[in-house]
């Protein structure tokens, strides 16, 4: 199994958990529970990071933020690690003089 292989199926899992923690979240809702979008998930793993590139990207250009990663944080987190998880796994497989 090549290397690319191994981060789809991590990136797979990934999805499957977000998937999981966002139809439970639909089901039973907690007070302030918000959909698991990218935008959340890195204001949870580190906000000061985030603001810091937000200011840094509107500092070179505003437009950048606005139109550009404004609306990339908005998808949903099980969405984009399934497309990159499926990226990594079809692109991962080995040539075929390797095989």
């Amino acid at each position: 199994m090549t290397t690319g292989r191994i981060i789809g199926l991590v990136l797979f899992a990934a999805a499957l958990m977000f998937g999981a923690a966002d139809l439970w979240h639909s089901y039973f809702p907690a007070y302030g529970s918000d959909a698991l979008t990218l935008e959340r998930i890195w204001l949870l793993l580190s906000a000061r990071s985030m603001v810091t590139v937000e200011s840094l990207v509107q500092g070179i250009w505003r437009p950048i933020w606005d139109e550009g990663f404004g609306p990339f944080l908005l998808v949903p987190a099980w969405g984009f690690c399934g497309v990159l998880g499926f990226l990594f796994f079809a692109f991962g497989r080995p040539k075929v003089e390797d095989r």
